[in-house]
């Protein structure tokens, strides 16, 4: 079973990391796939250059590399360039449908999310159609994701209510149901949940906050090469302070 984090990392934080960690562990994956989006349609136009996030990504991997060590985990960690050498708006159905073709038809594909993003699925472009091509696995300590159960947050009223509607069927709660099949289903894990925001990491490191929130928040190697780099901060290394 092949694990696929995609997202904008910009920067990749430690919730990333753990996520993927976790996800690795209970899904007993054979490979994790970061996968760093080229032109991330939903974001604003002042992103950090791919070039740049793909480097950062990389950082991100090798610190969670060294976390699975710990473990002795046999599962093969790498970064795609797929989205970044791809023209035009980076479409994750366009990807599910590029992974699909590049792994065959029998291959278990899972790509995996947090609850704020599985939640925004219907802003996605053709979003319904996605199980055609891989599971989906959550981490989702907040949300429950059934019918029956569902909890209905104040700034997602009809989302929520249109995913129930579309992926209800396809949710189920045993990791042996992706290993058997290639695509179609829907897992939740509800014992793990990330709550870290890029956006705000940017700002602490913008206003050169090095808190031990921040240490906590971004891992080693990415921290390092942030600060190596010199970006996100108001005077980077290589400007004038005066």
């Amino acid at each position: 079973m092949i694990g696929i984090l995609g997202g904008t990392f910009d920067p990749p934080h430690w919730g990333h990391v753990q996520l993927a960690k976790n996800f690795i562990e209970i899904l007993e994956l054979e490979e994790l796939i970061w996968l760093p989006a080229g032109q991330p349609w939903q974001k604003s136009t002042h992103i950090t250059p791919a070039s740049i996030r793909y480097d950062l990504t990389k950082a991100a991997a090798q610190d969670l590399q060294n976390e699975i060590d710990h473990v002795k985990s046999p599962v093969k960690i790498q970064v795609s360039r797929i989205e970044l050498d791809r023209q035009g708006p980076s479409y994750t159905i366009d990807t599910a449908r590029e992974l699909r073709s590049m792994y065959g038809p029998n291959t278990s594909i899972v790509w995996l999310m947090g609850a704020d993003t599985y939640q925004n699925l219907p802003s996605w472009n053709d979003w319904q159609n996605l199980p055609e091509y891989l599971h989906l696995a959550v981490a989702s300590r907040r949300v429950s994701p059934r019918a029956e159960q569902a909890t209905i947050p104040a700034h997602y009223p009809q989302t929520i209510q249109e995913i129930i509607r579309i992926f209800d069927s396809r949710i189920t709660q045993a990791t042996h149901d992706l290993k058997i099949s290639p695509s179609g289903k829907i897992f939740f894990d509800e014992l793990f949940h990330v709550d870290l925001s890029s956006t705000e990491l940017r700002e602490m490191l913008h206003d050169a906050l090095l808190t031990s929130k921040l240490k906590q928040a971004i891992s080693p190697k990415v921290l390092e090469l942030i600060y190596s780099l010199g970006i996100y901060q108001a005077n980077p290394p290589n400007e004038s302070t005066n």
